[in-house]
């Protein structure tokens, strides 16, 4: 409005002075305004452009608005999310190094877990390994102590085999010395009643004679009727060169001495000595097969110190017993 009102102010002001002026003036002034005008006209022109390009920018500035005011409350909604993200990223945090630390707790729990069970697995081979050297070395032992056992056993059945064979010839021997036994009871069945016994002791025959039926006392002299009994066993044992034959003196125990005999010692050697001649010269039986023996007054029957019981102690015994030579042939191949 300004403009325009400028302009018509112009318009008067060359009128004026067209009236005024000489014509080479006016032209200047009418060309000055037809400048004038154009300029007018661009700027015009150039004021619509402007109006159209505020419009345009009014336009933007609004769409701009709007664009800043969803970028702040975008800002503001990244901005919380923001804050909440760096809370739970702090949680997340602390919760990780929490985990960090109970995780390197538990590595070196787990850590030492292993060393202990690397140790305890060592230990074990180890033991093992013992174990194992120990059950071959009881291997061998056992091959070694299979290897005895079965000498052992051979070496069991040979001692069985030969106390099979001992106790056959035993039982052999205990029927001979049963068939002895018996003979020679009868065989001096009839001076039974003159002191004279027979029995079974230890596997042999003992038969013992009363000092009365033999000597007189202290005599080492075998009277008649002593004499008969000792021929008679002599007929019984004659042909039986399987039996051995030990005569044993016995005395009571008073002590006795005389130019001849100095002791009870002397008198039970020499009555069994007596005894001997008679049953090897007389009964003609071999000499090889008798000892004569004295036991004096060491070995008494009964040890009272009465009459009777001395007078069974004064006796003697004739112990017949079959040789042991088979026996002790195996037993010297053990």
């Amino acid at each position: 409005m300004l403009m325009k009102n400028k302009i018509m102010f112009a318009l008067s002001l060359v009128v004026v002075l067209s009236a005024c002026v000489p014509q080479k003036k006016y032209q200047d002034l009418e060309t000055a305004y037809k400048e004038l005008e154009q300029k007018k006209k661009g700027c015009e022109e150039e004021l619509s452009s402007v109006k159209l390009e505020a419009e345009a920018t009014k336009k933007e500035n609004i769409g701009l608005k709007a664009h800043v005011a969803k970028l702040v409350a975008d800002s503001i909604e990244t901005h919380t999310l923001f804050e909440s993200n760096m809370r739970l990223y702090g949680e997340l945090k602390s919760s990780y190094e929490s985990l960090l630390k109970n995780n390197k707790l538990e590595e070196e729990r787990l850590l030492n877990s292993l060393r202990d069970l690397e140790k305890k697995l060592t230990a074990k081979e180890l033991d093992l390994a013992q174990k194992e050297a120990n059950l071959n070395e009881n291997i061998k032992k056992n091959e070694t102590m299979k290897q005895e056992l079965e000498v052992i056993q051979a070496d069991l059945m040979r001692q069985q085999e030969r106390v099979a064979e001992l106790q056959s010839i035993l039982n052999s021997k205990d029927s001979a010395v049963k068939a002895l036994n018996t003979k020679l009871q009868k065989a001096l069945l009839g001076f039974k009643d003159n002191g004279l016994s027979v029995e079974i002791r230890n596997g042999k025959v003992y038969v013992s004679l009363d000092e009365k039926l033999l000597f007189a006392s202290g005599s080492i002299v075998v009277d008649k009727k002593g004499k008969e009994a000792l021929l008679e066993l002599a007929k019984s044992i004659q042909e039986m060169d399987d039996i051995m034959i030990m005569v044993e003196g016995h005395t009571d125990d008073v002590p006795m001495s005389t130019p001849q005999i100095k002791d009870n010692w002397d008198l039970s050697v020499l009555r069994a000595t007596s005894i001997v001649r008679i049953i090897t010269k007389d009964g003609k039986v071999d000499p090889k097969r008798f000892i004569a023996a004295g036991r004096g007054e060491y070995l008494p029957v009964d040890p009272a110190k009465t009459p009777e019981a001395r007078a069974k102690n004064r006796r003697t015994e004739i112990i017949l017993s079959p040789k042991l030579d088979e026996i002790y042939q195996l037993l010297d191949q053990q």
